[in-house]
């Protein structure tokens, strides 16, 4: 017999679901193990240290609450498609904005002191007042009539337009264009439509005779029933926004070098230099090829997604070239902003897990990148959560979430042991090392009074406590497979874990058959680390077996702070 140690830890890379169990401890003492075979529950921190991670607690009851979001100064959250502003958590407090709307996702950004939103098929913004408004003045309804009548305007064919407009200087785009031919002279009478709320005037525009440009003749209350027009126009030129629209409401959307982006079906629409409500339809778009589902904006330009990746280097939409970046899509939802800032100024969750979008267009693969094989689903959202000097991300993604079929079968035999939730991940931001959620279902996020708060399909959550609305977290790390580099006969004797927690931890041994064997520590303690012995093992080595598995659990969801294992391994002479 010969006893021999393994070092377990520390967890600098999370989860490597991408080879088998036996491959992942490989550890000693000059280089110990930085991957684990599945971690439940748990944070890992940028030196490899295991915490279980936060409760929630049952804020307010809800039905269909979805896209909580703070930006601006302002939280909005959607329930029951009643768009609203937040105003107050004690008690909950919410000035409505809009109702009637879908449970599809709200994308929000901010400019000039207003938010703006849209879920790709209602939009609007809303004011410092918390008041809801269009994207864009409303343009008028089509000249119902235009008549000739007395006076010395000379005869000619004339083109008539209008538009709307606020005391404020907002203008929406033109009404159809109406054709009059006077003759002979005299002056033209225009019948105006029905300005809609919220309009404070409306601009007549005409041209001259058998002119083209179209001039402002006038400018009118909104509630004037008819305009006659006699003199020839000497205001300023409609030009282009006789032709522009309304722009479409997106699934995404975002400011970028002066214009607002707007992605909608395979089309990314953007707006004219700082008119931000509009569009033109015959120019004023990037066709994608396929349904697009994410857009962020960085200084240098903006990334989208769709069936593929590509950045759009520049300030200026209108010239932007788009450059592949990866060959795959995102799931639609999951942007946010990196905490570094300007290097790292943009992430979202991609069909290969966390993407980081640096100033200089290049994308990088946290998650890939540190060995973990993540899931896919179509939708999902974000938190971005900076506690105890770590930053990390929390990535929900929609019930659909599953894991691709080149993870390792260990890593998904493992799930199915614990709890087999694909749809939550804790991505450390500076590491990439991965653990999983069980249960955790959030659908938004918001920071309000300097307290972080999530919403699901329930109700809205304080993203604190010790456990989940009375549920305990039951946190556990499974270290793989111990003893596959001989054929010997082996088994642990004693397992030593140096943490701390709030109970007794548990270490579980797993034999080739199936059989687990339970041996709590001896002690435990919250003050300080301290490394605390799992022993009663040595009986195993009469199971004859060559490998083993070793979990390290927590007891009625206590807290649970590891920051390595040691196994001690009895080795036997004989084979089995």
């Amino acid at each position: 017999m010969a006893l021999k140690l393994a070092t377990l830890g520390p967890w600098t890379k999370g989860i490597n679901n991408g080879v088998a169990a036996w491959r992942i401890p490989g550890g000693d003492r000059k280089n110990p193990g930085d991957a684990c075979r599945d971690a439940l529950n748990v944070d890992f921190t940028a030196d490899g240290r295991v915490v279980r991670r936060r409760g929630y607690s049952q804020t307010v009851a809800m039905d269909n609450a979805h896209s909580l979001s703070t930006i601006g100064g302002k939280t909005f959250i959607c329930q029951n498609g009643e768009l609203g502003v937040i105003t107050d958590v004690a008690p909950l407090t919410i000035t409505t904005l809009r109702t009637g709307l879908s449970n599809d996702r709200i994308s929000y950004d901010e400019r000039g002191g207003e938010v703006w939103w849209s879920n790709g098929t209602e939009s609007g913004r809303c004011s410092a007042a918390n008041t809801d408004h269009p994207w864009c003045l409303p343009r008028p309804d089509d000249i119902p009539l235009v008549i000739s009548g007395v006076g010395t305007l000379p005869a000619g064919d004339y083109r008539i337009a209008l538009t709307n407009s606020t005391t404020d200087g907002e203008e929406s785009p033109a009404s159809a264009i109406y054709e009059f031919t006077l003759s002979p002279a005299g002056s033209i009478i225009v019948t105006l439509p029905t300005a809609p709320a919220g309009v404070d005037d409306v601009n007549i525009y005409v041209t001259n005779p058998n002119g083209s440009q179209l001039v402002r003749y006038t400018t009118v209350a909104a509630a004037t029933a008819s305009v006659t027009i006699t003199a020839l126009p000497q205001g300023r030129r409609l030009r282009d926004r006789a032709f522009l629209s309304p722009m479409p409401a997106g699934t995404a959307i975002a400011f970028h070098g002066g214009r607002l982006l707007s992605l909608s079906g395979e089309y990314l629409y953007y707006s004219p230099p700082y008119d931000y409500g509009v569009y033109d339809p015959a120019s004023g778009y990037i066709p994608l090829g396929a349904a697009g589902s994410i857009l962020a904006s960085v200084e240098s330009g903006f990334f989208v997604a769709a069936d593929r990746t590509w950045f759009y280097a520049g300030a200026d939409a209108a010239s932007a070239s788009p450059v592949e970046k990866l060959s795959f899509g995102a799931a639609s939802g999951t942007e946010f902003r990196h905490p570094r800032g300007r290097d790292y100024a943009a992430g979202w969750y991609s069909d290969d897990g966390v993407a980081i979008g640096l100033g200089d267009g290049s994308v990088k693969l946290l998650q890939a990148d540190a060995g973990f094989i993540a899931p896919t689903a179509p939708t999902g959202a974000t938190w971005v959560r900076e506690v105890d000097g770590q930053s990390h991300v929390v990535v929900s993604l929609d019930g659909t979430a599953s894991y691709p079929s080149k993870v390792a079968d260990d890593f998904t035999t493992a799930r199915m042991r614990y709890n087999d939730d694909a749809t939550t991940m804790s991505v450390n931001l500076a590491t990439g090392a991965t653990a999983r959620y069980g249960d955790w279902h959030m659908r938004g996020f918001a920071t309000i009074d300097g307290q972080q708060y999530g919403c699901d399909s329930i109700g809205m959550h304080l993203l604190e406590g010790d456990d989940d609305a009375g549920v305990p977290i039951q946190a556990v790390l499974d270290v793989g497979i111990v003893g596959m580099e001989s054929q010997q006969i082996k088994s642990p004797t004693e397992v030593y874990v140096s943490g701390k927690s709030s109970a007794a931890l548990v270490v579980v041994i797993s034999l080739p058959d199936g059989t687990a064997y339970e041996y709590p520590a001896r002690d435990f303690g919250t003050d300080q680390v301290m490394t605390r012995r799992h022993d009663g093992m040595r009986g195993l080595i009469n199971q004859r077996q060559t490998w083993f598995d070793v979990v390290i659990s927590n007891d009625e969801g206590c807290s649970m702070d590891i920051l390595i294992a040691n196994v001690n391994v009895n080795h036997s002479d004989r084979r089995i």
